[in-house]
């Protein structure tokens, strides 16, 4: 098994080198716990009983029998299922590779220097593999796809939201809603990360915020999330700080959020707040051909959309897993008889959503 973490310093030691090591930032677009549902102790698969709304039951009291003239139909409780799999990480990490750097300076002394439990390298691969762990539980959640002949693995030891609300026709058949964006060249709508256009952010989500079904409205909006491409979440956030002529307060407004940032990080539509879905973008880019999400493809428009958002009740969402959050399922140790240390960690994980009425979403097109 090859090492985790390579040396790329390109040459040998020589003297004094900073000794912090910078972390690039990963790609981690929300909190698992605060914007889905998660039900623990799934170890193989778990039966969702759902039961849909009930109304349209009274009817004029027609004196003493068991039933009304007026007897409408009752509910149907029906299941879905929260099918696992089983999920892990197999690493290591030799102390090797890199004897001839500054990194030596960091490793212990006489029979324990290859245990590299405690150094800073240590530390840094820890660090890396935990948020690796949450970016691609998130990821494969939306992602997911067991059938998919992408190069890259880990996409498909689950189905993902993406798939499953196509299969079942959660929002218009296997596809989202189209909208029409009128201020966004056409070339950006089918690159990922371009540039949108704020009028086209805009009407996006006002269409599928409009759009969305009464039992989705009623939700109090702390119960429900936005998820959006990230160049939606900036392309709206351009819209609302927006610095041209104005009236009243709102060029203030503007002048000072564009400065400072401060409701950057917190951004909601009519009060349902957005989550900007970096994996989304991922995703997008490494799905071709065959593998890339019916979700987005927008047959009127004849296009693959990379914009879009989805719109659901975050108690509709779920996640079951044997764990309550994977990335804390780690554990890094050192085997004397290899003089490897080892980076273990294993969980199940799997994805769902409850009912087609609390979701809605849309693509620009």
């Amino acid at each position: 098994m090859a090492n985790i973490a390579l040396d790329g310093l390109g040459a040998n030691y020589q003297g004094t080198y900073a000794s912090k090591i910078l972390l690039e930032p990963m790609f981690r677009s929300d909190d698992i716990m605060r914007n889905y549902t998660v039900y623990p102790n799934v170890k193989y698969k778990q039966n969702l009983m759902l039961a849909p709304k009930l109304s349209g039951i009274t009817a004029l009291n027609t004196g003493c029998t068991t039933t009304n003239t007026c007897d409408p139909a009752g509910f149907t409780v029906a299941p879905k299922v929260i099918t696992v799999s089983n999920v892990s990480v197999k690493q290591s990490q030799c102390w090797d590779e890199f004897k001839d750097q500054f990194i030596v300076e960091s490793y212990k002394n006489g029979l324990n220097m290859p245990d590299l439990t405690g150094t800073q390298l240590a530390e840094v691969i820890i660090n890396r593999v935990r948020h690796g762990i949450q970016s691609d539980v998130v990821r494969n959640m939306w992602a997911g796809n067991t059938a998919a002949a992408v190069a890259d693995c880990t996409y498909t030891w689950a189905d993902g939201l993406w798939k499953t609300m196509s299969a079942g026709g959660a929002i218009n058949g296997t596809q989202m809603n189209e909208v029409t964006a009128t201020g966004t060249a056409a070339g950006n709508l089918i690159a990922v990360g371009a540039t949108i256009g704020a009028s086209d952010a805009v009407a996006l989500l006002t269409n599928v915020f409009d759009g969305a079904s009464a039992e989705l409205q009623q939700i109090p909006a702390s119960e429900k999330r936005m998820f959006v491409t990230p160049n939606i979440y900036n392309a709206y956030y351009g819209a609302l700080t927006s610095i041209a002529v104005g009236t009243n307060n709102g060029v203030d407004y503007g002048h000072s959020e564009a400065q400072s940032g401060v409701n950057y990080a917190r951004l909601s539509f009519r009060g349902v707040e957005l989550v900007p879905m970096y994996e989304w973008d991922v995703a997008l880019t490494a799905l071709t051909g065959a593998d890339l999400p019916a979700l987005f493809t927008c047959a009127t428009a004849g296009i693959q959309a990379t914009q879009g958002c989805i719109y659901a009740a975050k108690d509709n969402l779920i996640i079951g897993s044997n764990v309550t959050d994977p990335d804390t399922q780690l554990k890094m140790f050192y085997d004397e008889v290899s003089d490897n240390m080892y980076i273990r960690s294993n969980f199940t994980m799997g994805y769902q959503y409850g009912f087609n009425s609390l979701v809605n979403g849309a693509c620009l097109v």
